[in-house]
């Protein structure tokens, strides 16, 4: 997953029926049975994350990665039969498989799944331009599984196509109303018109993140500006001045629901908005400053010590609907006080100044790309 970093300044707003020619089913004897024979293949699966990211941090809790998968409760498949068609060429419908639990299995150390499918012998009508009898099956995952009943998946993946829908299966997506609840949606790189003859062992699917993460990492600086206007104040009497973070929020707004469609056109899958049901929802995340948190202090000697976080970041969808900004408001109060050449606590000169700064999402660039991860870094002014 990419990280970018944007920085914002407090006070400035931002912002089937498959075509087949004998009418086969799941249970038929056209190949597509789960009673194997002596020239029959089982199907096997593998998971990894794309491009290194297995190893990859992103909001905590709840992250997904390879060993989540495994800890839980696995990844769901659709399996498309189209026969000696191309999936995308005809009316296809998972007819093979649908949202079918593949989980590990400590014991054998391996993905299993029941009942086991194995692959269609190729019996039928010969391929007219390739003589082959191709049988053409098509893979798509999602993780983690969702029976679409209890828990935080079950809450975070409410629904999905039908299993007799003709089309590209879909899953949709809700924001969970607590964020330490929340669920990282992992996709598969579909894994399209596999055959028995062409496929050797296992099949891979390679899972990459589905959402986008704001605000796992954030800094609260004093800015420049508030640093001249700091050391300005040291004059007289005054030995020290200090800039104190004393209280620091973030409130999202973001799209609650969401349709993950497992394949497109281009060969991946793709975000939908749900017409009814896209609208917005807040969630705040109150964070906790140590108490008289200096960010900045002067005695003639600068002393810089900024206020982070790294355990609080939200998921939001990234998907982005006219006129309905996802944003994110962070709110904060601080205190800037001077000291006496004795360095005692002399007088504060703003008591609880409260600021706010919107930040608009779409605003920068590829916020709206599943796996981005959005750092924000905010300066306080002195204005």
């Amino acid at each position: 997953m990419h990280r970018q970093i944007y920085h914002i300044s407090l006070l400035t707003a931002f912002a089937v029926a498959a075509l087949l020619s004998s009418a086969c089913s799941a249970d038929d004897n056209s190949g597509l049975s789960n009673n194997p024979a002596d020239d029959q293949q089982p199907v096997a699966f593998d998971a990894t994350m794309a491009d290194g990211l297995e190893a990859e941090t992103r909001a905590v809790p709840n992250v997904m990665d390879v060993a989540g998968l495994k800890s839980s409760d696995g990844f769901g498949v659709f399996a498309c039969y189209t026969g000696l068609h191309k999936y995308g060429d005809v009316d296809a419908q998972p007819d093979f498989m649908y949202n079918q639990k593949v989980a590990w299995n400590n014991g054998t150390s391996k993905w299993t799944y029941s009942p086991l499918k194995y692959w269609p012998n190729g019996e039928g009508e010969v391929d007219g331009s390739t003589g082959e009898l191709s049988h053409y099956v098509s893979f798509m995952a999602y993780a983690p599984y969702s029976d679409m009943s209890t828990g935080n998946a079950g809450y975070c993946i409410p629904s999905m196509s039908y299993q007799h829908e003709v089309g590209n299966p879909w899953i949709t997506y809700c924001l969970h109303t607590n964020p330490a609840n929340q669920v990282d949606l992992l996709y598969a790189t579909p894994l399209l018109n596999r055959t028995k003859q062409s496929t050797a062992g296992s099949l891979s699917f390679e899972f990459q993140h589905a959402l986008a993460c704001v605000g796992n990492e954030v800094t609260v600086t004093a800015s420049n500006e508030m640093k001249t206007y700091l050391n300005g104040l040291r004059v007289g009497g005054v030995n020290r001045v200090e800039l104190v973070l004393k209280t620091f929020s973030i409130t999202y707004t973001l799209t609650e629901k969401g349709r993950l469609v497992l394949w497109s056109s281009n060969g991946k899958p793709h975000w939908e908005t749900i017409n009814s049901e896209s609208g917005l929802v807040t969630r705040t995340i109150n964070y906790t400053v140590p108490a008289d948190k200096v960010l900045y202090s002067y005695n003639g000697t600068a002393t810089a010590t900024d206020y982070t976080d790294a355990d609080h970041g939200v998921f939001y969808i990234p998907i982005h609907m006219a006129n309905h900004y996802q944003t994110a408001v962070a709110t904060l109060t601080y205190e800037i006080r001077t000291c006496d050449s004795g360095d005692n606590l002399l007088s504060t000169v703003e008591p609880g100044a409260k600021v706010s700064a919107p930040v608009v999402l779409s605003n920068y660039d590829d916020a709206y790309q599943p796996g981005k991860n959005l750092t924000l870094t905010f300066r306080v002014k002195n204005d």
